[in-house]
């Protein structure tokens, strides 16, 4: 009886995933393109979706759409209608999953860890900090993982204990993507349930060595029996610095075709080692990179470490008076990453974070992860202070017990649970033959090229956080948050773009994301309003708080699976699966509006938490921005990535946006120190309604005068 209640609370039954009413999307979808265009164009969309054509078209796709959910609902009960169709998106995905799928999540520092990394202090030498962070936070990982599988892992619920689905869990570790196979079409998404040991990347040589028994109990159950383990790696890894060592992991850089192609040609090739080797990485519960740099606490250091992190660093020496390194050999951590799996990235100086493959997995799963396991690491070092210490993991849930094949009480150290375990590191040997050796050269410098076309800028804003825009803004702070990218952006460019936010929709089955749409008619008012002289400070107060409000509830809906982006999505999956050469495609995703909302100009993402110090990845589309953003109770964190498109202006703008809507708050107390604006009106020289001009909007305005709002966007 236990057993079953410790099963169910893990994995509890909710309701499915709700397939909102057609006419009810429609609806949501017209109100979120409206802003977006211009009165001719919004007429034009209304006529596709209401034509005779369309709705008789759509009709029949969503008759269609609710039989196969019925049908799932029977033959596969933890599932829902998007799922499918949701991998699908990810996994017929061709590009390289650098920069376009994987996010990272960077870790606070580990207060209780002294940075060894420039001098010889402690028992590792200036590996050090970076051991004993690493063991630490694998100690937490196994912790973690033995819970998840014997089903003792505290279920995730919302405020007021409503459960959220926990179905991602079992796909966090041992997972990989792989490419398609000999035919295949399409990547697919393998879990290993049995998988027990653990893949180390330094300085691209991989090592492995088992963490889990047979019953899925940690080997290593503190950070010192783990220590040594990195620590030979480390020093393996340091010897023979002048040979040429052969990096694996890049091929996973490259595109699914190309990356498919050359598992193939080692799966027929008559020595099996490397073969052997891809599939044990393929296996492992996660990847350890150990990364041979370390980055200091400067902005520009943030900046390189936030890189990588998301993508690994490109550094080529091309120096030919520099013998440090031979030249036009690649140096940089991109080789030190294996992106088809969860990356548990380290650096010298005991810098950490997360890099995970998507398919899966959301970042609100990632995020408890990261949380349990920083949290769990840092107290670890008062427990050898005092025993006083609360337990982020159930301890009952950590001890042996009969279920999910534990042994019975009294033979927990039974012989076999140790049987054939290795714990002492092996190295992977890779056999090499010209073709190989050309496909990983060809491979580092793709990515090389990839790497440069992209730039990460970081912003750690410390005037106010949630705190401050509660009691004073009277505003959520994620809706306002977003109001602010609209108000950046408008001041660069003098338009609206598509923007897309993700909720969180794991209060159903199998739950995943919907697609929140920031840019609403209360957005545009307020943005404009900013750039208004005939605008009241009063005006802009009143138009901001409505504006959240209306991001709000549409992220209420959108929590409630009532929104508009996945059930469209679905349709047209459905179409492209059943109909395709039976029913031409219907009109709504043949007009403009279609494309203008795939297109996610501004891609951002809320994953706020304390244990956290940045987060972020890459844009979505070649001309946008990518925002990963940290909102805590006094400071806001973001990570912006674009294409080169002048990202460190418009993080200054995104800063300057933030001050100046506090600056509209607090005028009243400081007007006596502003100079005063006036406008010429029929009347002659008027006082201008606001009053004054901050210093932050003659930035937001370029050094130039008020926009003309009825003439832009």
């Amino acid at each position: 009886m236990a057993n079953t209640q410790n099963v169910d609370s893990f994995n509890p039954v909710l309701k499915r995933l709700p397939v909102p009413a057609l006419q009810d999307t429609l609806n949501r979808y017209l109100d979120r393109v409206e802003p977006l265009q211009d009165q001719r164009q919004n007429k034009r969309t209304r006529d596709a979706v209401f034509c005779p054509e369309n709705m008789e078209n759509l009709t029949v796709l969503h008759e269609k759409l609710l039989e196969y959910d019925k049908q799932l609902a029977v033959e596969q009960p933890k599932s829902s209608y998007i799922e499918q169709f949701w991998y699908d998106a990810y996994l017929l995905y061709d590009a390289s999953v650098v920069l376009n799928v994987n996010p990272f999540f960077q870790l606070q520092d580990d207060p209780t860890l002294k940075d060894t990394a420039l001098s010889e202090d402690g028992p590792y030498g200036i590996h050090t900090v970076q051991i004993k962070r690493t063991a630490k936070l694998v100690t937490s990982m196994l912790k973690f993982i033995q819970q998840i599988r014997r089903r003792t892992l505290k279920p995730d619920v919302l405020r007021g204990g409503v459960p959220l689905s926990m179905d991602q869990y079992d796909k966090l570790f041992g997972s990989s993507r792989i490419p398609p196979g000999p035919g295949e079409q399409s990547c697919h998404l393998q879990s290993d349930p049995t998988s027990h040991h653990v893949m180390v990347m330094y300085k691209s040589q991989f090592y492995w060595f088992d963490v889990l028994d047979v019953h899925n109990r940690p080997i290593f159950t503190t950070p010192a029996e783990l220590e040594y383990n990195l620590y030979s790696i480390l020093m393996d890894g340091n010897t023979d610095q002048d040979v040429h060592r052969l990096p694996f992991g890049v091929f996973t850089t490259e595109s699914r075709r190309i990356w498919s192609n050359i598992r193939d040609y080692v799966a027929q090739s008559e020595d099996k080692t490397n073969w052997k080797n891809v599939k044990l990485i393929d296996s492992a519960l996660f990847v350890i990179c150990l990364d041979d740099v370390a980055f200091d606490d400067t902005p520009q250091g943030q900046q390189e470490l936030a890189t990588s992190m998301l993508c690994g660093t490109s550094k080529v020496q091309l120096d030919f008076k520099s013998a440090a390194m031979p030249l036009n050999i690649q140096s940089g951590t991109c080789l030190n990453r294996w992106y088809d799996k969860l990356q548990l990235i380290v650096t010298m100086n005991g810098k950490a974070g997360i890099n995970f493959e998507h398919t899966g997995i959301d970042g609100h799963t990632v995020l408890r992860l990261a949380t349990d396991i920083y949290t769990d690491s840092i107290l670890s070092f008062a427990r050898g202070v005092t025993d006083n210490v609360p337990d982020i993991f159930d301890p009952n849930g950590l001890r042996a017990s009969s279920a999910s094949g534990s042994p019975p009480p009294g033979r927990e150290s039974s012989p076999s649970a140790k049987a054939n375990l290795i714990t002492i590191p092996r190295k992977l040997e890779w056999k090499i033959d010209p073709f190989l050796l050309s496909s990983l050269h060809f491979a580092e410098t793709k990515i090389s090229d990839l790497i440069s076309q992209y730039e990460l800028v970081s912003l750690d804003f410390e005037k106010f956080g949630a705190s401050h825009i509660k009691s004073s803004f009277k505003c959520s702070p994620d809706a306002f948050t977003q109001q602010i990218f609209q108000v950046a952006y408008y001041a660069l460019y003098g338009k609206f773009e598509t923007v897309y936010e993700p909720a969180m929709t794991k209060v159903y089955q199998n739950g995943r994301t919907e697609a929140i749409r920031s840019v609403t008619v209360p957005s545009k008012k307020f943005v404009k309003s900013i750039f208004d002289r005939r605008a009241t400070d009063e005006d802009r107060k009143q138009f901001l708080q409505d504006s959240c409000k209306e991001h709000s509830r549409i992220t209420r809906e959108c929590s409630m699976g009532q929104g508009q982006d996945r059930h469209l999505y679905a349709l047209y999956s459905i179409w492209n699966q059943w109909y395709r050469d039976a029913m031409p495609l219907p009109p709504l995703f043949k007009d403009r509006s279609w494309q203008l909302m795939a297109t996610n100009v501004l891609s951002t993402s809320n994953c706020g938490n304390p244990c956290l110090r940045s987060f972020g990845f890459g844009p979505v589309t070649p001309n946008g921005f990518g925002i990963g953003y940290i909102i805590r109770n006094n400071s806001i964190s973001i990570v912006v990535s674009s294409k080169h498109r002048q990202t460190q202006r418009f993080v200054s703008l995104i800063e300057k946006s933030l001050l100046e809507i506090d600056h509209i708050f607090n005028r009243d107390k400081n007007s006596n120190a502003e100079e005063t604006d006036y406008l010429v009106n029929s009347r002659g020289l008027v006082e201008a309604p606001n009053k004054t001009k901050s210093d932050d909007l003659r930035y937001l305005l370029a050094g130039y005068d008020y926009f003309d709002v009825s003439v832009t966007g």
